[in-house]
């Protein structure tokens, strides 16, 4: 089966997603167009038809906004988990939400808490995008790159992650303990034969490159995943992107998703 057999490709093989936001603005609450970090509906939906059947139950340990509840439309039965108080309750509103507009939608739960402390969790799938260490530390320059171009005040932005125990707070050596023990339990919450994909993207520190997708690929193998795909996206957005730029920095402009199926 072909991956994202719609979407173009540039000279490099990279996809080349279509902007989402009429797509998301038309079936999601609206509030959910403050998030920072919403996985690309295009690529979210293009992961799940890809490993995945109707009937399958898909697990995102890092939900979000709830991005992946769009595959209950499709069939599947989708479970959130989020650390984040807030966006826990989003979540069950995005579901409420589509319940409203879509009675057919299969079951979706929502789970408040820390994944680290509620997997494993019996499901077929795992899609999700993890966030970089200390990726969710504000800055004076960033809180306002935010406010200008996402129209997030700083107050919500100070609110994006504060709980103790989200990975996005951490240094890189304790993010890296705390990925490894998350990666762990997912291998033990997905049935045999089934898969987690992983949306990361490279930053730039120091001036170098840093590749999160080699140490992810090394802790996966460790752990006992085995390689299934891996395909990269042309991605330049985002307000991380945007701090960079404004300063001539260099940029990572390709998104890897990596796919590792349980034996």
């Amino acid at each position: 089966m072909e991956f994202a057999p719609n979407l173009q490709r540039n000279e490099y093989g990279w996809i080349i997603l279509p902007d989402d936001v009429t797509w998301r603005k038309s079936m999601f609450p609206e509030k959910v167009m403050k998030h920072l970090a919403k996985l690309q509906m295009y690529l979210e939906q293009a992961i799940y038809r890809y490993v995945s059947e109707p009937g399958d139950t898909l697990l995102d340990p890092m939900g979000g906004t709830g991005t992946l509840m769009m595959a209950a439309l499709e069939g599947r039965q989708v479970i959130t988990i989020d650390i984040e108080g807030k966006y826990h309750e989003l979540q069950k509103e995005v579901y409420a939400h589509l319940q409203r507009n879509h009675p057919d939608i299969r079951p979706s739960i929502q789970i408040y808490g820390n994944c680290k402390l509620i997997l494993p969790i019996p499901c077929n799938h795992v899609i999700f995008s993890p966030p970089y260490g200390q990726a969710f530390k504000p800055s004076k320059k960033l809180t306002g790159i935010v406010a200008d171009k996402y129209r997030v005040s700083e107050e919500e932005f100070q609110e994006y992650a504060k709980t103790t125990g989200n990975v996005g707070l951490r240094n890189t050596f304790l993010y890296n303990q705390d990925m490894e023990k998350v990666y762990k339990l997912l291998f033990q919450s997905i049935r045999p034969g089934g898969t987690m994909t992983i949306v990361i993207k490279d930053i730039i520190e120091g001036g170098k490159r840093t590749y999160f997708s080699k140490w992810i690929n090394r802790v996966c193998h460790q752990i006992g995943f085995e390689d299934y795909a891996w395909f990269k996206t042309l991605m330049m957005g985002g307000p991380w992107q945007d701090i960079r730029r404004s300063r001539g920095e260099t940029t990572v402009d390709d998104e890897d998703t990596i796919i590792y199926r349980r034996p």
